[in-house]
């Protein structure tokens, strides 16, 4: 009888805080090289209901467990999907990463991600690691965010600085193998949802709409005297405070639609901007990586930088933080801690995530 072949991939699965869908990867041993990947995305219903849940933090129980099951059922869909599409059987799966839907998180108090991991494992019979980020709370860190030590592992000995723009923008400055990393504020998460508001669109294609509108520079500069942009680190956010309650309370009513949204723009390319020393290597990931006004803006920003794209260190920049957390996974399992301290402010590092061992 032919032996079974060795377990010598992980998995990684992430939904960000766009809640547009999951992005899955399988990686190599070493996670660095992603075999496959492939994205599912979420129906209309379950995007509405997540973008009410996190942004009025307002459910039932029943509610809540519902939506639990279906992003779960999703995140193992994506499993099934990759291990179709490239061939590899499970059991030549070491583990599931799975970062989970978050829908509630507090830096320094509470995080919550659904999608339960037990689940995952139940349907694709692999090992699933999950719930990477109430460990670090525990121990006193903001939770957010992990993926610096990835960011550290693809730069692979060399300085730089790695920008993840999905809903939140976060950035990790890595310099001789020091690593300090936290969220800069809002990415795409204010710019979906106003388009959504005014143009019943999920996203604003490459910018077009922002790009017509002008710079509203009494509202600018409110938006960057917010009490988040003056905070130290560690700090991290997400849409529950960085939403339209949120920018509402700037805005007096006159503004045009479409200068509220280049202001956003705005925002965003100058809170990020800020951390970005002079004659910098630059690599940018996430979502708004697909918003060509906003690189455009960043690149003007930072004239003196090389502002360049993940996929210069092997990984697509859409798949950065699903391979992130194939290899927290890894790290669980050998028994290896995937916090940073100097980025989350815990008082130790710690061992993320619970596993579900099949």
């Amino acid at each position: 009888m032919a032996s079974m072949p060795p377990a010598q991939y992980y998995i990684g699965l992430m939904s960000g805080t766009s809640l547009d869908g999951v992005d899955g990867v399988i990686v190599d041993h070493q996670c660095q090289r992603i075999i496959v990947q492939t994205y599912q995305p979420y129906t209309e219903q379950l995007k509405q209901d997540l973008r009410q849940l996190t942004q009025s933090g307002q459910t039932s129980l029943s509610n809540l467990a519902e939506m639990d099951i279906k992003v779960a059922r999703i995140f193992s869909d994506t499993v099934l999907s990759l291990l179709d599409k490239s061939g590899i059987l499970a059991t030549q799966i070491s583990a599931i990463g799975s970062h989970g839907q978050t829908i509630y998180h507090q830096g320094g108090r509470y995080s919550m991600q659904i999608g339960h991991g037990a689940f995952i494992a139940e349907q694709t019979g692999v090992t699933t690691v999950a719930d990477f980020r109430m460990q670090d709370v525990a121990a006193g860190g903001q939770g957010a965010p992990l993926t610096p030590m990835y960011h550290r592992l693809l730069l692979n000995g060399k300085s730089g600085l790695v920008v993840n723009m999905g809903g939140i923008a976060n950035i990790s400055q890595i310099s001789n193998d020091i690593v300090s990393g936290f969220d800069t504020g809002p990415a795409n998460t204010l710019l979906d949802n106003w388009i959504k508001q005014h143009k019943a669109l999920d996203y604003d294609r490459d910018g077009l709409w922002s790009r017509s509108g002008l710079i509203d520079k009494a509202l600018l500069e409110k938006l960057l005297s917010d009490e988040y942009f003056q905070l130290c680190t560690p700090k991290s956010t997400g849409p529950e405070y960085f939403n339209l309650e949120w920018l509402a309370s700037y805005l007096t009513g006159n503004e045009a639609p479409e200068d509220v949204q280049r202001t956003l723009v705005e925002l965003t390319a100058m809170s990020i901007s800020q951390y970005i020393s002079d004659k910098s290597d630059v690599y940018l990931c996430g979502g708004g990586v697909h918003n060509v006004f906003l690189l455009e803006r960043l690149r003007y920003l930072n004239p003196n930088s090389v502002i360049m794209l993940t996929n210069e260190l092997g990984v697509h920049v859409d798949y950065v933080e699903a391979a992130a957390f194939a290899y927290f996974a890894k790290r669980t399992l050998a028994q290896e801690p995937s916090n940073i301290v100097e980025v989350t402010g815990a008082k130790q590092t710690r061992i993320l995530g619970a596993i579900y061992a099949i």
